[in-house]
């Protein structure tokens, strides 16, 4: 494959426009103090998109009929759920089911 300039420029603008919706509320925000009612809204959001995650994995989406269970995928949340609820670590919840499903692509 030949590194064309198109390329390269096409690379650079893709990453400044995935870099930019990161930073710029960090910018924007930056000194400001936000009233305690956003404050607590925002606070909801890292649990909201976890939780969208967890379950977009969980079902299997078929075409016009219900969405199935993905057996594998509620193998590995069983041990992270576990984990979530006595450790209260998103860290140590992430690497439960990271290191889980790599165990069960590898066994299973």
């Amino acid at each position: 494959m030949e590194i064309r300039p198109e390329l390269i420029a096409l690379f650079l603008v893709c990453g400044l426009v995935t870099w930019i919706p990161r930073v710029l509320p960090f910018l924007v925000l930056h000194g400001l103090t936000l009233p305690r009612l956003v404050t607590e809204w925002l606070s909801f959001i890292p649990v909201c998109l976890l939780g969208a995650l967890f379950f977009q994995n969980l079902l299997i989406a078929q075409d016009e009929a219900f969405p199935t269970v993905s057996t594998l995928h509620v193998f590995a949340a069983l041990p992270t759920m576990a984990v979530a609820i006595f450790s209260k670590s998103l860290s140590w919840t992430v690497v439960t089911g990271v290191v889980t499903m790599a165990f069960l692509r590898l066994y299973l």
